[in-house]
């Protein structure tokens, strides 16, 4: 189970991503060009890369949901291994993190415990609400 990536479905195994500071070395020129010639310059979904509105690199499956190697200080499979980056433009990508990676990471998170919140909710105490006796009505004053 160590050469499989982490995904959701199995997250009774802890998955224990990346540590918290680390991030992957940069891409190299030459590394880029090799990802968008192998993509023939588009993107997955057929689109055309466009350089002028900005093209990025996304990792597939995200840094966080793979897991971290500790011989190794890197992610498996490997941060940097092309096979695992996609070129597109960014539009794409911002739709991409905010749909797709954020929300699964943040589950990812919750289901192993790995969430910000240690502890659980406590009620806060106050006075009780006292119930109002039933007031008699009279027909008229005395």
């Amino acid at each position: 189970m160590a050469g499989r990536i982490a995904t959701l479905a199995d997250h009774g195994a802890q998955v224990l991503g990346p540590p918290v500071k680390w991030r992957p070395r940069q891409l190299t020129t030459k590394e880029k060009l090799e990802i968008v010639v192998r993509q023939l310059g588009k993107e997955p979904g057929g689109a055309r890369l466009n350089p002028l509105d900005g093209v990025q690199f996304d990792h597939d499956p995200a840094l966080q949901r793979r897991r971290w190697d500790e011989q190794a200080k890197d992610t498996i499979p490997p941060s940097c291994a092309l096979d695992f980056i996609i070129a597109l433009n960014k539009p794409t990508h911002g739709i991409k993190t905010a749909n797709v990676d954020v929300p699964e990471i943040a589950k990812l998170k919750r289901l192993e415990g790995r969430a910000g919140q240690k502890k659980p909710k406590r009620k806060i105490p106050g006075q009780k609400l006292r119930s109002r006796p039933l007031l008699k009505l009279n027909r008229g004053f005395r």
